[in-house]
């Protein structure tokens, strides 16, 4: 089933041209793999699951091969249109999509919630947690970075070169894991590791990742970029790879 209310270029969501992006770079994902291998044998007896911000079904498509009966959330209409391709592809009649942001349609409870790598929700995360904790009959399972110092596309390396000034740290998990011990919410805590490159067809096509991505719309860093990736790149069959290595923490709450 697919239900859509939202524009895919409403600010904050994904759009096509990045979506497409990420969903190239899903065979170089460890992310699935690790995360639902702590997940699955801790909810061997849930049946249904929430997947917020499920993108093109990174996690979504995996648990429903796994037998679960996923509801899968996200804003962005590029997106859903891709988990839409691969819920045909793949022939799984045991996920229902749903283009909309979190509080724009009415969600039933689930057995479990998952919200993996969604910082738009967990900016301000007290409010979308006591949702959540509410909406899982079960258990909830929220991924987020673990470091806040970690070098996002070689930006720490790019901002002097191209702005002149340093890429500031960023929040990590301990925000979400101190908002729910606010809450009375005592989460378990689990550091994961894993790779997720991205490939590219071209060296044209890596500028152009990295424009989209650090708000560039002239040509006046093209040359600077160019030669930098030109050094970190690699070379693999017919494509180029960038290299990116990343720590998340899984935290996960049971219900009583």
């Amino acid at each position: 089933m697919i239900f859509t209310i939202m524009q895919e270029n409403q600010k904050g969501f994904w759009n096509t041209l990045k979506a497409n992006w990420y969903y190239k770079g899903l065979k170089y994902n460890k992310l699935p793999k690790i995360a639902l291998d702590i997940i699955l044998p801790k909810t061997k007896d849930c049946k249904t699951f929430l997947d917020v911000g499920c993108g093109c079904g990174a996690l979504a498509i995996p648990l429903a091969k796994a037998g679960k009966k996923v509801t899968a959330i996200d804003p962005s209409k590029g997106m859903i249109d891709l988990l839409n391709k691969e819920i045909r592809k793949k022939m799984l009649g045991n996920i229902e999509t749903i283009n909309a942001a979190w509080e724009g349609v009415k969600l039933k409870p689930h057995d479990v919630i998952i919200c993996a790598n969604v910082p738009e929700l967990l900016k301000d995360s007290a409010h979308f947690l006591r949702q959540a904790n509410i909406l899982a009959r079960k258990a909830v399972f929220l991924v987020e970075g673990a470091d806040p110092n970690a070098d996002k596309f070689y930006y720490k390396e790019l901002y002097p070169v191209l702005f002149n000034k340093p890429f500031l740290a960023r929040i990590d998990y301990l925000k979400t894991y101190a908002d729910l011990h606010s809450l009375g919410i005592f989460a378990n805590v689990e550091i994961i590791e894993y790779n997720f490159d991205q490939p590219f067809d071209d060296m044209r096509e890596a500028v152009g990742f990295w424009k989209e991505y650090m708000g560039i719309v002239t040509e006046e860093h093209d040359e600077k970029l160019r030669a930098f990736l030109e050094g970190k790149l690699e070379k693999c069959k017919d494509s180029l790879v960038a290299r990116f290595y990343k720590k998340s923490a899984i935290m996960w709450w049971g219900k009583m």
